[in-house]
C-alpha cells in the first residue's frame, strides 16, 4: 500500500476546508486479503423504522459540491472571526494619514502637546473633586438676611467649584447691598465659603402698622437688631398701605431718611422745641411732629424734587419763629406746603 505524496497546504486548506482538487488525491488503504474495493456510499435512504438502511454509491459531482460549500461555510466564519475580534493586518500603504503626520512631527510639538493633554485631564479631574467645590457656607459678623440669601446676594452657589470663586468680585457684590457697611469673602480648605459682613448702623426706628425694625441711614430695613448705640433713636411711622418690609430691602429713599436724621438732631436747637415722631401719611407726604403738640406738615416727601424742597420750607418754618411762639401750647398745625404762604392753625 503506498499513500499518495503529500502536498504543500494551500488556502483553502489554511482555512481548514476540504478543496474538491485534493480531494480524488485521497484514497482509502486496501485491503491484504481478497474482497472488492471499498466505494463511496450515498448517506442511506429513509426506511421503514427498525429495517437496515441501504446504502448507495455517491457520485464525485456531488462530493465536490459538498466540499465546496463546507470550504465556503468556513471561510464566512473565518471572515467573521476576524471582523469581530477587529485585526487588521496593518501594512505601510494603509496607514492613515494622520499617523503619518504625526511622525513628521517634530519632538517639541509633540512634548507641548502631551503637557497640555495632562494639564486638560488634571483640571477635569481638579474640577470633579468633592473637596474643591463649595460644600458649607459660613457666615461672620452679623447678617441681616438669611444664610442663603446672603449667599445668592454674593453670587455664590452651592456646589460651585472653588477654583472659579472670585472672591473679591463676591465682596464687591455685598458691598453694594444698601444694609451693608463692610464685608469680605474667604475660602476654606477644604470647600468652606466663609462671608463676613457688618451692617451700617441704626439711625431711625422704622414703624408700619404695630411691628418696629431698625432704618439704616440709606433707607434700608436692619431688622431686629437688639443693640442700638446711642440711646434711644427718632421715630418715624410709615402709614402707607405696603407689605411687610423685608429685612434689607430699601423702604424710605436714602434721601429722605439722612435728612430726618439730621432735622432731629438740629430742630431743638433752631426752633426750641424737640421732635416726637415723623408720620410719612398715606399719600406720601410728611408730617412732623413737636413735641409740645403741634403738627408741620411739609407735603409730599418721596421723589427727588419733593425732598429737595424740604430746606425751603424749614426756612419759611424758622422765619414763622421769629413771628409766633412755637413753644405756644394753642398751635395745632402748621401747613408748609407753599413756603410763600404758610398758615397757622389754632
Amino acid at each position: 500500500m503506498r499513500w499518495p505524496a503529500r502536498q504543500e497546504p494551500t488556502r483553502g486548506r489554511y482555512l481548514g476546508a476540504v478543496v474538491p482538487d485534493e480531494f480524488g488525491a485521497l484514497r482509502a488503504p486496501q485491503r491484504a486479503g481478497p474482497g472488492r474495493p471499498p466505494v463511496r456510499r450515498r448517506r442511506p435512504g429513509e426506511g421503514r423504522i427498525g429495517s437496515r438502511p441501504i446504502w448507495g454509491r455517491m457520485d464525485d459531482e456531488e462530493i465536490e459540491e459538498v466540499a465546496r460549500q463546507a470550504a465556503e461555510r468556513r471561510a464566512a466564519r473565518f471572515r467573521d472571526r476576524q471582523r469581530f475580534l477587529g485585526r487588521m493586518r496593518g501594512s505601510a500603504e494603509h496607514r492613515t494619514a494622520a499617523l503619518e503626520t504625526w511622525r513628521e512631527v517634530g519632538r517639541g510639538p509633540k512634548v507641548v502637546s502631551a503637557v497640555l493633554a495632562v494639564a486638560v485631564v488634571a483640571a477635569v479631574v481638579l474640577f470633579a473633586l468633592p473637596w474643591l467645590k463649595v460644600q458649607r457656607v459660613e457666615v461672620e459678623g452679623s447678617s441681616v438676611v438669611s444664610q442663603q440669601q446672603l449667599l445668592v446676594e454674593s453670587g455664590g452657589r452651592w456646589g460651585e467649584s472653588t477654583l472659579l470663586l472670585n472672591t473679591s468680585a463676591m465682596a464687591s457684590a455685598l458691598l453694594a447691598e444698601p444694609w451693608v457697611k463692610a464685608a469680605s469673602v474667604q475660602l476654606r480648605w477644604p470647600g468652606t465659603l466663609v462671608l463676613s459682613v457688618t451692617p451700617l448702623p441704626p439711625v431711625l426706628v422704622y414703624q408700619r402698622g404695630s411691628g418696629q425694625q431698625l432704618l439704616a441711614a440709606s433707607g434700608a430695613v436692619l431688622g431686629a437688631i437688639p443693640a442700638i448705640p446711642g440711646g434711644e433713636l427718632p421715630l418715624l411711622v410709615d402709614q402707607r398701605s405696603r407689605g411687610p418690609a423685608k429685612a434689607g430691602s430699601v423702604v424710605v429713599p436714602a434721601r429722605l431718611t439722612q435728612a430726618l436724621v439730621a432735622l432731629f438732631h438740629v430742630f431743638p436747637a433752631a426752633y426750641g422745641v424737640g421732635l416726637d415722631r415723623c408720620v410719612v401719611t398715606s399719600i406720601g407726604a410728611l408730617d412732623i411732629e413737636s413735641s409740645v403738640g403741634w403738627t408741620a406738615d411739609l407735603g409730599l416727601a418721596l421723589t427727588g424734587a419733593q425732598i429737595s424742597s424740604i430746606g425751603p420750607k424749614l426756612e419759611a418754618l424758622r422765619a414763622l419763629a421769629g413771628q409766633v411762639n412755637l413753644k405756644s401750647a394753642g398751635i395745632k398745625e402748621i401747613y408748609l406746603e407753599d413756603p410763600s404762604q404758610v398758615e397757622v392753625s389754632y
